[in-house]
This record gives C-alpha cells, structure tokens and sequence, in this order.
C-alpha cells in the first residue's frame, strides 16, 4: 500500500478518531450532502429500475447505502471500509436491513483482497478518494470498474481540489453559512492539493467509463456518476 493510503487507513482505523467524526457529522437536513445522494438513486433508477448488487466503498456509518437500499427493495448491499469503529456504527444504522446486507473490513485500493464481489450493479463511494492522487487514484477507478457488471454504475460523491486555490479558500468559507456549526474533531492529514474534477473523470476513462458526468456541485464537493459499457462491444 503506497504511502498516502496507508496513512489514511491509519487514521480511520484509530478508535478515537473515527468516534469523534461521527459524532461530528451532520445529519438530516444539516448534511448537504443528503440531496446528491438521492439524486444519484434517481439517475440510476432511471435506466437501472431493479439493480441487484450495491456496493458502497469506505462506506463509513453506511449513508449512502442506506438510501440507495431504501430505493431498490429488491437489492443486496455490500459495506466496506477499513474502519472497525465505522463497522460496528454501520451495522446499528444499517440493521433494519437485516441480511439485505453484508459487511467486509478492507481498504479501498485492494477491493477484490477486501471481499468486494464482481457484477457489481451499482459501486458507490463517498468523501474518500479524495485521499488518493496520480496513479493511486487511477488504480481505484481501474479496479471498481473491474468490478461492474454490464452497464453497472460507478458514483462518487466527493471533495475535490478546484484548481485555482482561491475559489478553494472562498468555497470553504461560504460553505460554511449552509450549515450548521461543527464540533471540533481531530485534525487528519490530507495531501494538496487534492485531485480535481479533472483528474476523477480521467479515472473515469482509466475505468473503461467514459459514459461520465457531474451531475452536481456545491462548493468543493462534486457527485460524479457514470455507466460502463452494456456489453464489450457497445
């Protein structure tokens, strides 16, 4: 594992932090990133109607599998991430899905050693690759796209560095009157500047996905979301 990833797993493995984060993040209609989430369940309801297999990668508590499982009933749910802390909250939030839903502590950079199952329907991640750059980053959107079925959905709701470092500094201080105070938590290292719209949808492409678009954007953060090939010719 490179040394940015492991760093990253290191701090979202730690017990004290991993609380302290979620006792800090929004919820309800503070969190605003509740809205590209279902917007995402929507685009792919749309053309997807009945996915079978969801994945959710560096799932944490599991909110964006939550929703997506909320809007396909008939959908199996897979969660991931490197956290044993993020583990145990997920499995209290997710537990009115009973065994709708497996659960697998990996890393995001080896999903196949994590357990993640190909065919995959609909591959979500959600405010994690931002920790991931270059070829790191590449590889991820390589592998998760490995992972799709046939028309299968690749999404990705995260934070991105906007390539002019001023915008970056005016969307973190406005973002700020949309919601509610924060508690304090623990600083975690972040590597900057942190991949840019550009460099997600190269991944996309790296992916073999260039069926790609951002379907949203506030501030800093972006919902990417795009279809792989229906067959190996199309």
């Amino acid at each position: 594992m490179p040394e940015q990833s492991r760093s990253a797993a290191a701090v979202w493995s730690d017990a004290e932090f991993a609380q302290a984060w979620l006792g800090a993040d929004p919820q309800g209609p503070q969190d605003l990133l509740e809205l590209p989430r279902h917007m995402a369940a929507r685009l792919v309801a749309e053309e997807t109607p009945q996915p079978r297999l969801i994945v959710d990668v560096a799932s944490g508590a599991g909110k964006f599998l939550s929703v997506l499982l909320d809007a396909f009933p008939d959908a199996h749910g897979v969660w991931t991430d490197v956290s044993d802390t993020m583990l145990e909250r997920a499995r209290t939030d997710l537990a009115r899905f009973g065994d709708r839903v497996d659960f697998t502590v990996g890393d995001m950079t080896a999903l196949r050693a994590a357990g993640v199952p190909d065919q995959v329907d609909v591959l979500v991640t959600s405010r994690a690759s931002h920790h991931l750059a270059g070829e790191e980053l590449r590889g991820f959107y390589r592998e998760a796209g490995s992972l799709l079925a046939p028309g299968g959905w690749l999404v990705n709701l995260d934070h991105i560095g906007p390539e002019d470092e001023m915008w970056d500094k005016r969307y973190r201080a406005v973002r700020k009157k949309f919601s509610a105070p924060r508690a304090a938590t623990p600083s975690h290292h972040h590597n900057y500047p942190l991949p840019s719209e550009a460099d997600h949808l190269d991944g996309y492409r790296a992916a073999g996905v260039s069926d790609v678009d951002v379907a949203w954007k506030a501030f800093y953060s972006c919902l990417f979301i795009g279809r792989a090939p229906r067959s190996p010719q199309s």
